[in-house]
């Protein structure tokens, strides 16, 4: 909440004059600057014409974690973490939707990335949240499933011997 209330304070600024933050490659293009502007969508401004839905939709989201906290096991401390990320990003765009006039998500990540000359679309660190959360969500569900294969492989191996 404190950088998107620093991004709108210098809104006007950022929108003329990015901040460039990390600018070590030639031309126009920075690695990493702060510039502002607003999106009334979800990632890569999809869904731009329903923004009330995505406003459902993230409380919706919110209300699915906490009713199926235990079986998304959110006792247990990496998941907390996880769980943590997704909750804090979603509540961050879904203040912006509720109390922004216009109900848009303030963005102002902008990054460049040139071994593919792709400047990546403007973000937030709400975005990031969601992002790295869901990832390592993903990440560690395979993990998990690994260990489990591998845990009644060894169970079942240890059956047969004992016969």
């Amino acid at each position: 909440m404190a950088t998107k209330a620093w991004v709108v304070d210098n809104s006007l600024e950022l929108r003329r004059n990015p901040m460039q933050i990390i600018d070590l490659i030639e031309g126009d293009e920075a690695l990493l600057e702060f510039t502002y502007v607003t999106n009334p969508g979800a990632a890569w401004s999809m869904f731009s014409d329903y923004p009330q839905y995505l406003t459902l939709l993230a409380v919706f989201a919110l209300v699915a974690m906490y009713w199926f906290r235990k079986q998304l096991e959110l006792h247990l401390i990496p998941q907390q973490i996880m769980f943590g990320l997704i909750c804090g990003g979603i509540c961050g765009n879904l203040s912006d939707r509720l109390f922004r006039e216009p109900a848009e998500v303030v963005d102002f990540i902008d990054t460049f990335i040139p071994l593919i000359n792709y400047d990546y679309p403007i973000f937030n660190i709400a975005d990031s949240g969601i992002f790295v959360g869901a990832i390592s969500y993903v990440i560690w569900g395979a993990f998990e499933s690994k260990r489990e294969k591998e845990k009644e492989t060894r169970e079942e191996g240890g059956q047969s011997i004992s016969r």
